[in-house]
């Protein structure tokens, strides 16, 4: 499964999920709108003309109220949902298969190689085998230090010889990036915005 169609199968569901949240909302919000027009009917008739004014007032504050406490509600439920996106591509990242997993992490190390010297590279045990081995890039013709770190999900951190360099390109990294590049994309797909 190619990460476009990870991508696309991400997307449709969280489309989905996102109509029916937005439902279920706005059913909500006219619940809300009916109890306050119920409300202000009720005192609309034990008052005059002078207080009628007043009434009309409170009833506009309510529904104001109402509308901005749906659009809260709204904006919550599509940040909860751009942040499930997101979340659920990491975890497919993380469940790539070995040989999808091997090619990633070298062409990461291709890339970053590309930037700096690399002399060091952390990465999750479950990548680290594909690197055993790996020369450096210094110029020592020493092999690549290579760290099991399992915070990181996929990817890799690589580090200059001196270690002052450092080049994120973990799983985590690359799409909170990719997520602050494409947001407005995203939320436009998810909700037609």
């Amino acid at each position: 499964m190619g990460l476009e169609n990870v991508k696309r199968e991400i997307l449709e569901k969280a489309r989905k999920e996102a109509a029916e949240i937005t439902s279920a909302a706005q059913a909500e919000a006219k619940a809300i709108m009916r109890a306050a027009e119920k409300q202000m009917q009720n005192y609309e008739q034990l008052i005059d003309e002078d207080v009628d004014r007043s009434v009309e007032q409170m009833r506009r504050r309510e529904l104001a109220s109402a509308e901005l406490e749906l659009q809260k509600q709204v904006l919550a439920a599509k940040n909860e949902l751009i942040e499930d996106v997101f979340s659920q591509a990491t975890r497919k990242l993380g469940q790539l298969g070995d040989k999808r997993r091997e090619a990633h992490v070298k062409a990461l190390l291709d890339l970053v190689r590309k930037e700096m010297n690399v002399a060091v590279v952390q990465c999750n045990s479950r990548d680290a085998r594909f690197l055993e081995g790996s020369t450096g890039n210094d110029g020592s013709g020493g092999k690549l230090k290579v760290i099991k770190n399992d915070s990181i999900s996929g990817g890799i951190v690589a580090e200059s010889p001196d270690r002052k360099l450092k080049v994120d390109y973990g799983y985590e990294s690359v799409l909170g990036q990719t997520k602050s590049k494409v947001l407005s994309d995203v939320a436009r797909l998810l909700f037609g915005k």
